[in-house]
C-alpha cells in the first residue's frame, strides 16, 4: 500500500464532478488540479463576460436570441468538457494508483 493509502475512483470522480481539479488534488497531483481549476476559472470568466445582464432581460422580453448565442454555446460546450473530462481523468488515476499496490 502506497504511504498515503490507496485512492477511491469513485470518490475521485465525485470531487472532480463537484469541482474540476478537486480529484486531480485527492489523488495528490497538484499541478494538474490547479491546472484544472484554472482552466475552469478561464472559461467561467470569458462565459459571464459574454454575458450582458440587461441584453438578456430585454431579449428575454422579445424571445430573440442573443447575438453571441454561438459563442457562449461553444464556451458552455468547453467547461462542460472539461469538467468530464476531469471526472474521468482522476477516477482513471485513483483506479491506476490503488492498481498499483
Amino acid at each position: 500500500m502506497g504511504r498515503d493509502g490507496p485512492r477511491h475512483a469513485a470518490l475521485a470522480a465525485l470531487l472532480s464532478a463537484l469541482l474540476p481539479g478537486l480529484g486531480q488534488w485527492y489523488n495528490r497531483q497538484w499541478g494538474k488540479g490547479v491546472g484544472f481549476f484554472l482552466g475552469l476559472l478561464a472559461l467561467g470568466g470569458i462565459l459571464l463576460s459574454s454575458i450582458d445582464p440587461d441584453e438578456l432581460l430585454h431579449l428575454s422580453t422579445t424571445g430573440t436570441p442573443p447575438q453571441n448565442i454561438g459563442r457562449l454555446f461553444l464556451v458552455s460546450l468547453l467547461i462542460l468538457g472539461l469538467a468530464l473530462w476531469s471526472i474521468a481523468d482522476a477516477a482513471w488515476v485513483a483506479k491506476r494508483q490503488g492498481s498499483n499496490i
